[in-house]
């Protein structure tokens, strides 16, 4: 039966005050904890325990309980969870540090178009073949949210996502290690010609007036000439830089290329930039959530984009991906933080409990809790402020890798 025990986080030993009952051990806990009831949700009990109670007049006793554990054992159990909760959240401060070490390096790489472009190119390789590192035969790569103010993020965290994203989805294809590299560098580098355009207009927030948005469109072929100059710089390369935001259908800009004539490295970036610029919009009023804007991808452009590579990009990323705010089977409300393409529909979560000081909050990954999954994603008009702000929801999102050694086993 599925039942709230209506006790406060530090009242308990259980994991989740809302759980299924699989033991009658579980039910001589709650009795010595002084419970003489708890709420019972028949909807989510299971229907042989329903009916096999409602034949029964009385019961005096439960049956002898099938475990010889202590409740101190589950107490032990409950630190224990807390303590892989101390280290996911240092892992996650650790992989923030290191989203923002890129981000400044793709900053200054920037700047250094101008004055030493041979050392940008040269730092830009650099940052790719960091990333590189992650991609092994012996390891998965996870994606995880990073949490970004409006003034933490800037075109160069949207250049830093592109190429995460990018990169994530090249490797799912199953590239390689030559090609990744070409679509890294082709992804950090897809808007180096906005360094040519009055930085008013780039990093304006909210909706650009018609002319912004013709002149921010020359952005695509400032950047190729730039990028054609210099001679370390691969042609396909280039092509990403100057094609990124052309369509299958010939609908894109600045060539209106059609089909074959997109390279698929630069299918990939286009993907890649769509899906950050969903997220993160210049205007945040257009801003979606990140299941939202899968589903723009997947739905409203099925002619532009790669379907293939739109699908791809889905099994990758998750039914539920970062920064997705969702419904757990038990009510709780949790926020994704990190995804792990081999179980997509088992997310790793920052879990909503008031019970707990939020620089405490729970972190769990779902794989481990069989008995709990996601029922449903919460829209951002429907979820409290407190809510947000307990979780450290910011404006903006980053996306960052992680790497885990892949399971032994048949």
């Amino acid at each position: 039966m599925y039942v709230d025990i209506q006790l406060g986080w530090s009242q308990h030993p259980f994991l989740f005050r809302k759980m299924k009952i699989k033991s009658s051990y579980e039910i001589q806990v709650m009795k010595d904890l002084g419970l003489k009831e708890v709420v019972l949700f028949p909807e989510k009990s299971e229907k042989a325990s329903l009916e096999a109670s409602s034949q029964i007049d009385d019961i005096s006793e439960f049956e002898e309980p099938e475990s010889k554990a202590s409740s101190e054992e589950l107490w032990e159990q409950k630190q224990e969870a807390l303590k892989k909760a101390d280290s996911f959240r240092i892992n996650r401060k650790k992989i923030a540090l290191e989203y923002r070490e890129k981000q400044k390096r793709v900053k200054n790489l920037t700047a250094d178009l101008k004055s030493a472009p041979a050392n940008a190119i040269r730092d830009a390789a650099e940052v790719i073949d960091d990333m590189l590192e992650n991609f092994n035969d012996d390891t998965d790569v996870l994606i995880n949210l990073v949490s970004l103010s409006s003034d933490d993020h800037s075109h160069h965290c949207h250049s830093l996502n592109v190429t995460v994203l990018s990169l994530t989805i090249g490797n799912a294809l199953g590239l390689s290690k030559k090609e990744l590299k070409l679509l890294g560098l082709g992804a950090i580098l897809h808007d180096i010609g906005k360094a040519a355009i009055p930085a008013s207009v780039v990093n304006k927030k909210g909706k650009k007036t018609t002319s912004e948005i013709k002149l921010l469109q020359t952005h695509a072929f400032a950047g190729a000439r730039i990028a054609e100059s210099m001679p370390e710089v691969d042609m396909r390369v280039v092509h990403v830089i100057r094609h990124h935001h052309e369509f299958l259908d010939g609908s894109g800009f600045p060539k209106g290329l059609k089909g074959d004539d997109i390279s698929t490295i630069c299918r990939i970036v286009t993907i890649a930039n769509m899906y950050d610029n969903l997220c993160n919009n210049t205007d945040p009023a257009a801003a979606v959530i990140p299941k939202s804007a899968m589903a723009i991808l997947f739905k409203k452009y099925q002619r532009k984009l790669d379907i293939n590579l739109v699908q791809h990009f889905i099994k990758t990323f998750g039914v539920y991906p970062p920064g997705t705010v969702v419904k757990l089977s038990d009510d709780s409300i949790a926020l994704v933080i990190s995804v792990d393409p081999s179980t997509i529909l088992k997310p790793k979560v920052l879990l909503y409990n008031p019970d707990i000081p939020a620089n405490q909050a729970l972190l769990v990954s779902l794989v481990e809790h069989d008995k709990l999954e996601v029922v449903s994603v919460i829209k951002p008009e429907e979820c409290p402020p407190r809510v947000y702000e307990y979780l450290g929801i910011q404006e903006n999102m980053g996306f960052y890798l992680e790497t885990i050694k892949k399971q032994s086993g048949i």
